[in-house]
């Protein structure tokens, strides 16, 4: 292995280091966080602002496939030319995202605003509320959009420290609001809102001044590079449809379970997707600290590095993740008694397990994703994985019809993640040349194979020991030893070598 080659594995490591000890944290403050907020709120108050918070998200989906395009742009062009042509992508990100925010607020305060009082199912004597927390929303998103040349920035300059920092942050206020709440007069829920606005203001403001204090070079001029912007805009065109989809999966899929379910169910699905994204958040980690060196290494035009990196993301997110996520599962009942005590909604449960399932299989697939956006070659894929998705929403839509219950919506999403990724796999073979076979042989067959000995030991522990703490210790120190056996085999040297640089950077700190 080359110097370079390991000088960059050792920064993976280190940055993957940061992210985790963030992760740690933020995990550990949102779960905390999630059972004070259910208990200051109630089940339907937290149930009318996951339903509406969630509606105003969906028109971020516009932000959030300009925001993947502009990091890939800012990856790319510090890979090929460099700082300046990092400042050009700066100066025409700060363009896109303002004229954006601009085109979601009119869009939200007039097709929003009439859908949320005309069509959401939400309690009459909470609509009050519900238009408070509908006007904050937007004013965070607004706030979320402008911040994103600043944070793109600070991702391709690898400073994952600072990221680091500003989540926890970010988290800990949360957390303090949740619990002074109780003691400030008017409504909560309202309360609720407004605060967590003035911490998504406050966000913008640490990360402008980080930019502007590090990175000196990163200076507004009025020049504009046509080329430039009709170049991210066609590829955040493309994104746009990914993004589109993933949307539909999951707030789409949340405002058809209030149409068929009311908001109760709605808090059953904003429970187990926040228990999905806390663990959703060990493979995004380590996407951000794979993405800035395999976006350079394909403007480098090192695609062999390319397909390693794509492989080892793979596998070691799926590891990560499932380290987690089997022992959760499998003790889940026991866990959430903990967490939310006894303010657990129906649902919660299944729902939990099967939205956990689905994004232990849609991890498989950001490796792909990732390699597609180093390319810039998004038409064929956007288009088939864009199809693909969003026929989550007619097929539950019919079954809901059809009087079949919440759960099998979820069941949909399963078996049209699997789908999925088959054609996500298939359709990079044809943009970027990678050894197909050599990816299901050792990514896909080897996740595979690290679950079925941890499952079957967890589930005999489960039903042979008594409830409590002590069986979930030894059911996730069980299932994390057998899937570290397994991953003895299923990575290879220079992954090993990787992942142990990364525990040894995390056992320092």
């Amino acid at each position: 292995m080359s110097i370079k080659i390991e000088q960059n594995n050792r920064r993976i490591a280190k940055n993957t280091a940061f992210l985790y000890l963030r992760l740690a944290v933020v995990m550990i403050v949102n779960l905390y966080t999630t059972r004070v907020v259910l208990d200051v709120l109630g089940i339907l108050d937290y149930g009318v602002y996951n339903v509406v918070c969630g509606f105003v998200s969906m028109f971020g989906v516009l932000n959030t496939s300009m925001s993947n395009g502009i990091q890939r742009f800012y990856n790319y062009e510090l890979g090929k030319r460099g700082e300046q042509g990092l400042l050009n992508v700066y100066n025409t990100s700060i363009t896109i995202q303002t004229a954006l925010a601009i085109i979601i607020i009119i869009l939200l305060e007039t097709v929003g605003l009439w859908y949320l009082n005309a069509k959401m199912e939400i309690p009459i004597d909470r609509e009050i509320a519900a238009n408070w927390i509908f006007q904050f929303s937007i004013i965070s998103l607004v706030f979320v959009i402008l911040q994103v040349p600043y944070s793109a920035a600070i991702l391709a300059y690898e400073r994952m420290d600072f990221y680091a920092i500003v989540s926890v942050v970010d988290v800990s206020l949360k957390l303090l609001i949740a619990i002074i709440i109780p003691n400030l007069k008017g409504d909560s829920l309202i309360t609720y809102g407004l605060l967590l606005t003035i911490i998504g203001i406050l966000n913008f403001i640490l990360y402008y001044a980080y930019c502007k204090h590090n990175f000196t070079h990163l200076k507004l001029n009025r020049s504009f590079d046509k080329h430039l912007f009709k170049t991210m805009f066609s590829f955040s065109g493309w994104n746009l449809f990914g993004t589109f989809a993933y949307m539909i999966k999951g707030q789409g899929i949340n405002v058809l379970l209030n149409s068929f379910f009311g908001a109760i169910v709605n808090a059953a699905n904003g429970i187990a997707t926040q228990v999905s994204s806390a663990i959703q958040l060990f493979a995004i980690n380590l996407t951000l600290a794979f993405k800035p060196q395999l976006t350079h290494s394909y403007a480098q035009g090192d695609y062999k590095r390319v397909e390693s990196l794509m492989f080892s993301m793979s596998k070691i997110s799926f590891l990560l993740v499932a380290i987690i996520s089997l022992p959760l599962m499998i003790d889940l009942e026991y866990i959430l008694g903990l967490w939310l005590g006894p303010n657990i909604p129906d649902h919660t449960i299944i729902f939990t397990r099967l939205v956990v399932i689905t994004m232990m299989i849609s991890v498989l697939n950001t490796p792909i994703t990732q390699v597609i956006h180093a390319t810039g070659k998004m038409r064929k894929y956007q288009l088939t994985t864009s199809f693909v998705i969003c026929s989550i929403l007619p097929i539950s839509y019919i079954f809901l019809r059809l009087g079949f219950a919440a759960k099998f919506v979820f069941y949909i999403g399963i078996a049209i993640t699997i789908i999925n990724q088959i054609a996500c796999a298939w359709v990079l073979r044809g943009v970027f040349s990678y050894n197909i076979s050599t990816y299901i042989r050792n990514v896909i067959l080897g996740c595979c194979l690290i679950i079925p000995a941890p499952l079957l030991v967890s589930n005999y522990i489960l039903h042979n020991l008594p409830d409590g703490i002590i069986r979930f210790i030894i059911i996730f120190a069980t299932s994390t030893i057998l899937m570290g056996i397994s991953a003895i085999a299923l990575l290879s040297r220079t992954e090993k070598s990787m992942l142990l640089s990364f525990v040894n950077k995390i056992l320092k700190k």
